[in-house]
């Protein structure tokens, strides 16, 4: 067996492992699982296309299987400069959101940082919620074909979905994740995401997301 196999058999292993249930898990946490599709390319002298979309296995204690699909473009300004925009569309039970967003992102040397404002509408609330996201993104190489990537991403709710909802932290992200690029068009990558949920007073609320991705450069 190729080292390839071997290691694509633990991670593997290792992501079934993760996802199965477990009772020992408090009433506030649960595990989640999701599979991450992209295609991405140029389609213009520096401006960049990317659609993708994922399909998130989820209890129905948290509001059942997602599905989204959302479309960015972004265009290079100057050199570590981007400024893009797109929309998504996510599905959940029977419910739909539409969420626009527009972004900026910072590039420096193996550091990024990427901020995102998103309009989020959704059946039967009361306003527009407004979302401020700040994602700072790590990539490390590893090996020929091979990299890492660490990163930690903030969610502030400027205005929520119900009338006097004001301003809060809705929730923070952690992520580690490895990529290996088969060839020169596509990439697979599996890794895991904390996600916390802060409550105030009670119990913060957390997820254990175990995900995989497929990249395709057209």
């Amino acid at each position: 067996m190729t080292r390839l196999s071997v290691s694509s058999a633990l991670l593997l292993a290792a992501l079934v492992a993760a996802w199965q249930p477990s009772k020992a898990l408090a009433a506030e946490e649960d595990t989640q699982f999701w599979l991450m599709t992209f295609a991405t390319g140029e389609v213009a002298d520096g401006t960049t296309l990317t659609v993708d979309g994922s399909q998130r296995w989820r209890s129905d204690g948290r509001g059942g299987d997602q599905q989204t699909l959302r479309f960015n473009i972004d265009r290079q300004l100057a050199k570590g400069l981007r400024v893009g925009g797109g929309m998504m569309v996510l599905d959940a039970g029977g419910l739909t959101e539409l969420r626009p967003h527009q972004q900026i992102t910072l590039t420096r040397g193996r550091f990024e940082s990427r901020t995102r404002l998103e309009e989020r509408f959704f059946d039967g609330a009361d306003r527009m919620e407004l979302r401020l996201r700040q994602r700072i993104l790590y990539t490390q190489p590893i090996a020929r074909g091979w990299r890492a990537t660490l990163n930690g991403e903030w969610f502030a709710l400027l205005q929520g979905r119900n009338s006097g909802q004001g301003a809060s932290t809705e929730q923070w992200r952690a992520q580690i994740a490895v990529v290996h690029r088969l060839d020169k068009r596509l990439e697979v990558g599996a890794g895991y995401w904390l996600v916390v949920f802060p409550r105030g007073e009670r119990s913060d609320r957390i997820s254990h997301v175990p995900l995989t991705t497929i990249t395709w450069h057209f």
